[in-house]
C-alpha cells in the first residue's frame, strides 16, 4: 500500500466519523416531516449558503467537468462561465421572492410550492413525478464516488459504488435535511480549499506560473488537435455550437431552482438574510470552479484510460501524498454533498407531495389524520433506501461521461418546472392553473422526444 492510500484511508475514516456525528445531530433534531425536508425552516444564511454551494457543485464538477476539459480543451471553459454567471443569477432571480411567498404557503419542496401556488394537485403530482428524473443525478454521484475509490484506493469500481451508496443512505435516512445541510456545510469548506489548491498548482507544475501553464497547454493541445484550442470545439460533447453554448447557460440558470437547491431556500429562517446566503454561495462557487482548470493541466501532465480519472491522476502526480489524499476525500465529500440533497428531495416527493398532500386529502388512502405526519416521516426514510438501490443499479456499468449523465436529470426536471416557476414568480397575471398544466406537459413531452430521437447531441 503506497503513501497516498494510507493517508487516504486515514482521511476517509475521519471523514466518516464526522459524518456519523453530524447525522446523529440531525437525527436528534428530526421529529416530523417538516424537519426531514426543510430542517424546520430554522437555519441561518452562512450555513445554508455553504450547503447550497456544496449541493450545487457535485462530484461531477470535480470529476466530470475536468474530464471534459481533458478531452475537449479550452472550449470547456464555457462551463466555468456558466457556473459563475448563469448559476448565481438564477439564485438571485428566484430565491428571495420564492422564500418570501413561502412565509404564507409553508410549502416543503418545489413540487409542493408549485402545487400550492397554482392550487393544483395536477401541478403538484406532475412536478413531483418530473423530479424523479433526479435519479440520474444521484446515480452520477454514486459513480463519481466509485471512481474515487477505484483511482485512489484501488478498490474495484463496483465495491466503491456499494460503499458510496451505503454511506449516503445511512446518514440521510437518520438525519434528513438537518444531516444534509450540516454535512454539506463542512463539505463546502473542503471543496473550496481543493478548488483553489488545484488552480494554484500551476505555479509549481509549469515553468512561468500561470502564463507558462497556458502557453504550454496551448502548445501541447494544438499539436494534438487544433479543435482543442478553439473557442467552439465541434467534437465537444457539450460546447460544439453557439446554440449548444446558449443552452448550457440556460440550463445552469435553471439548475439554481432544482428541487435539492430549492429546499435550501425554503429552509432559511429569516428571508431578510437571503443576501448573506447568496454572497456566501458566490464566494464558494468561484473557489469550486477553479478545479476545472485541473482538467487542462492534466491534459499535459497525465495519460488516463477514462476522462473522469483525469483530475485524480493529476492530483496524485503533482501533490504530496498527504495532500493528494486530502483532495481525494474532498471529492468523496463533493459526491455526497449533492447526493444527500437529492435523496431528501426524492423522499419528499414520495412522502409529502404525493402521499401527504395528494393521496390522503383525496381519500385515495384511508388513514388516521393524527398519524399522517408520522407515516410521512417513515415513508421519507424508506424512500431513501429504495431510491438508493435503484440509483446503484443504474450505474453498475459506469456511464461514458458523468457530466452528461447528470445533465439528463437536470434537464428533465427543468423542462417541467421552470415555466410554472418563473411565471408564477414574475408574471402572475398569465400564471393561471391551465397555463401551468400546459407548460408542464409541453415541456416534459418536448424534452423526452428530443432525448429519445437524439435530435440534439447535448441534453
Amino acid at each position: 500500500m503506497d503513501q497516498v492510500q494510507i493517508y487516504m484511508w486515514i482521511g476517509f475514516i475521519l471523514f466518516v466519523a464526522v459524518m456519523v456525528y453530524l447525522s446523529y445531530l440531525g437525527y436528534k433534531n428530526t421529529s416530523d416531516i417538516e424537519d426531514f425536508t426543510i430542517a424546520g425552516a430554522s437555519l441561518g444564511p452562512v450555513v445554508l449558503g455553504l450547503a447550497y454551494a456544496a449541493t450545487f457543485f457535485s462530484a461531477t464538477t470535480f470529476i466530470g467537468y475536468p474530464g471534459w476539459a481533458y478531452t475537449s480543451g479550452f472550449s470547456t471553459l464555457w462551463i466555468f462561465l456558466t457556473l459563475i454567471i448563469a448559476s448565481p443569477l438564477g439564485l438571485i432571480v428566484v430565491a428571495k421572492r420564492a422564500r418570501n411567498l413561502n412565509i404564507k404557503q409553508r410549502s416543503l419542496s418545489l413540487p409542493d410550492w408549485l402545487g400550492d401556488r397554482y392550487d393544483s394537485d395536477f401541478v403538484r403530482v406532475g412536478t413531483a413525478i418530473v423530479c424523479l428524473f433526479n435519479i440520474f443525478a444521484i446515480a452520477s454521484q454514486f459513480a463519481a464516488g466509485a471512481w474515487i475509490f477505484n483511482t485512489l484506493l484501488h478498490i474495484p469500481y463496483n465495491i466503491g459504488l456499494l460503499i458510496t451508496m451505503v454511506l449516503v443512505i445511512a446518514y440521510v435516512y437518520a438525519g434528513g435535511s438537518f444531516a444534509d445541510i450540516y454535512t454539506d456545510a463542512v463539505q463546502a469548506v473542503l471543496m473550496g480549499i481543493m478548488g483553489v489548491l488545484v488552480f494554484v498548482s500551476a505555479l509549481w507544475v509549469f515553468d512561468g506560473g500561470f502564463t507558462g501553464a497556458f502557453t504550454t497547454i496551448d502548445s501541447v493541445l494544438s499539436a494534438k488537435d487544433l479543435n482543442l484550442v478553439a473557442i467552439i470545439n465541434p467534437e465537444s460533447l457539450v460546447f460544439y455550437s453557439v446554440p449548444a453554448i446558449i443552452g448550457a447557460f440556460i440550463i445552469q440558470f435553471a439548475f439554481s431552482s432544482q428541487p435539492q437547491l430549492f429546499n435550501k431556500v425554503l429552509a432559511l429562517k429569516d428571508p431578510s438574510d437571503m443576501r448573506k446566503m447568496i454572497v456566501t454561495y458566490v464566494i464558494c462557487a468561484v473557489a469550486f470552479c477553479f478545479v476545472i482548470f485541473g482538467g487542462l493541466y492534466a491534459a499535459v501532465e497525465v495519460v488516463v484510460d477514462h476522462p473522469d480519472k483525469a483530475l485524480l491522476s493529476y492530483v496524485i502526480k503533482v501533490f504530496p501524498a498527504a495532500l493528494a489524499a486530502f483532495l481525494g476525500v474532498t471529492v468523496i465529500a463533493a459526491a455526497m454533498s449533492t447526493t444527500d440533497g437529492l435523496f431528501v428531495v426524492m423522499s419528499t416527493v414520495i412522502a409529502n407531495d404525493i402521499y401527504r398532500k395528494f393521496l390522503v386529502p383525496r381519500g385515495l388512502i384511508k388513514t388516521d389524520p393524527e398519524k399522517v405526519d408520522e407515516v410521512s416521516l417513515k415513508i421519507s426514510r424508506y424512500s431513501v433506501i429504495i431510491v438508493g438501490v435503484l440509483s446503484y443499479l443504474l450505474v453498475i456499468n459506469p456511464p461514458a461521461s458523468l457530466g452528461m449523465f447528470l445533465w439528463v436529470g437536470i434537464s428533465g426536471v427543468a423542462s417541467g418546472t421552470m415555466g410554472p416557476l418563473l411565471a408564477g414568480l414574475f408574471w402572475p397575471k398569465i400564471a393561471t392553473k391551465a397555463a401551468a398544466h400546459v407548460s408542464l406537459i409541453a415541456g416534459v413531452t418536448s424534452y423526452v422526444i428530443i432525448l429519445i430521437t437524439d435530435f440534439e447531441e447535448s441534453t
